[in-house]
């Protein structure tokens, strides 16, 4: 499976555009399979996907003619949580303070 593929089917809940796919291709080679040896790289790259997905504008549901589409985005902060922790990444503030969450910060080092 190739990385764009991978990280279009990990993300399509939140309809990732291949613009976005396109902003992170700066860093790896999207058409390059996934592999074991390059999951760390692609899971950084999701996360930024993630934190642009939360600061940007998005619509929540749609309503036309009867027919209505809704999206749940409540769960994307604990997916993105979840991901900066598998991948040793400190989560951004702005992001975090965006989504609602709180993250506790061990400072006992310093004592």
């Amino acid at each position: 499976m190739k990385i764009r593929e991978y990280i279009s089917q990990k993300l399509r809940a939140w309809n990732i555009t291949d613009a976005q796919l396109e902003d992170i291709s700066l860093g790896i080679d999207l058409d390059e399979e996934y592999t074991s040896d390059n999951s760390q790289v692609v899971g950084k790259a999701m996360i930024s996907v993630i934190e642009e997905l939360m600061l940007a504008p998005y619509m929540s549901n749609v309503n036309e003619n009867g027919f209505s589409v809704s999206w749940d985005y409540s769960r994307i902060g604990q997916y993105y949580m979840w991901l900066c922790r598998k991948y040793g990444v400190t989560p951004d503030n702005e992001v975090v303070a965006a989504l609602g969450l709180s993250t506790i910060t061990d400072k006992s080092d310093i004592w």
